[in-house]
């Protein structure tokens, strides 16, 4: 059954202020400086303690009795670099910067849960850190705040995403794999510069990079199950710079995406193999650089079942289709039990898109379920420690 009444008027209007003013501030991974002081200022408004970390933006904040489990719940805070193109009243002040992914929605939520559970602090039988994580869309964020401590003592993990393609009052569950992993690469072949009209005196990259690219796409299609789910996707080429010259080297970019540890590892060992041979054919060079993001978001049953049978009190729960986007909330649940879940958030344009919109009317659904899956597993590990 759905509840009536989610928040206050009170606590949703702060939402959606708070919401509209990180739209407009959008900042890129490691600059949220402004974001950052801006959330730190909100969190000391409600007298909210920030734990003291060796992070350079984002931040960490408790509450609780300071005895007892300590729950997670995440949001992450940097923007795209990309032009928001929307006739929004409080659209991006940034150039070349939008919160294209809806961050400022999971800011804006996660300040509002912090605001229902400071409220409730006195009745905490354990403990709620507030993670702010930046850099997720270039998925270093978590890595370094692992890496800086700030999962001490947690017991467990929470976190949203908002998604356009789900109704406001709607949530997306899933036990297990969500999200892919994220595998991006960056290649340059050289070979030898000439004249356009005279192609034997030289070794066209661009060809070598044309072949290549094709025969790639035959990792999918030869080399992976046809019921298995990977994506190899260039989406970036370069080289040249006008119509009669054949440059020195050309080169493409792009990424991996998969739910299987040995189909990734399979796409890489082909890949590395396609791009070498290929670049020796043409008797040219292949130089890639690799980089490795996060592990398929894998979601424990425990912990989402608890999240989910407290979010039917209050929301639509459905079955969450699995996406081939990444994100790097995997870091948290390689180390501890999670739950990552699609909050509905119904918008004219998906994810990334310039004109993309988190709709504000799902910040109450989204702070509520905060809210919620802390207290529910609280409630779990205190049950399950006083059974040992």
């Amino acid at each position: 059954m759905v509840a009536t009444t989610l928040v206050s008027d009170e606590l949703d209007q702060y939402m959606v202020q708070q919401f509209k003013q990180f739209h407009r501030h959008p900042e890129l991974c490691d600059k949220e400086e402004w974001t950052t002081a801006k959330i730190a200022d909100e969190l000391h408004k409600m007298a909210v303690p920030i734990l003291d970390f060796p992070i350079h933006s984002g931040l960490v904040a408790q509450i609780g009795p300071g005895s007892g489990p300590t729950i997670a719940l995440r949001a992450d805070i940097d923007a795209l670099p990309l032009q928001e193109e929307t006739d929004l009243s409080y659209k991006s002040a940034i150039p070349g910067a939008a919160h294209a992914c809806g961050h400022d929605f999971h800011i804006a939520a996660l300040l509002g849960a912090a605001k229902l559970l400071k409220d409730q602090e006195a009745h905490l039988t354990g403990n709620i850190r507030f993670i702010f994580e930046p850099g997720e869309e270039r998925h270093v964020g978590a890595r370094e705040m692992i890496h800086a401590g700030i999962l001490k003592d947690v017991v467990a993990i929470s976190g949203i995403h908002n998604m356009p393609t789900i109704p406001v009052g709607t949530v997306g569950m899933k036990i297990g794999k969500l999200v892919a992993s994220n595998d991006n690469f960056d290649v340059t072949i050289t070979g030898v510069g000439s004249h356009a009209a005279m192609p034997q005196t030289g070794r066209d990259p661009i060809v070598a990079v044309a072949n290549t690219i094709m025969t790639l796409q035959t990792i999918v299609s030869r080399n992976i199950s046809p019921s298995d789910r990977l994506v190899l996707t260039v989406g970036a080429i370069h080289g040249g710079h006008t119509n009669n010259v054949i440059p020195e080297s050309a080169g493409f970019k792009g990424t991996i995406r998969t739910f299987s540890d040995a189909d990734r590892k399979l796409a890489k060992q082909r890949f590395y193999e396609i791009v070498n041979a290929t670049a020796v054919a043409f008797g040219q060079t292949a130089t890639i650089t690799w980089d490795q993001g996060p592990a398929p978001v894998n979601n424990s049953k425990t912990i989402t079942n608890l999240i989910a049978n407290q979010a039917r009190q209050f929301m639509n729960v459905v079955d969450a289709i699995p996406s081939n986007a990444d994100d790097d909330f995997a870091e948290y649940e390689q180390l501890v039990p999670g739950c990552y879940a699609f909050m509905g958030s119904k918008g004219q344009a998906n994810l990334h898109h310039p004109d993309f919109i988190a709709n504000p009317e799902g910040l109450k659904y989204a702070a509520k379920f905060h809210e919620q899956a802390a207290l529910a597993l609280l409630t779990h590990f205190n049950q399950q420690d006083k059974e040992k």
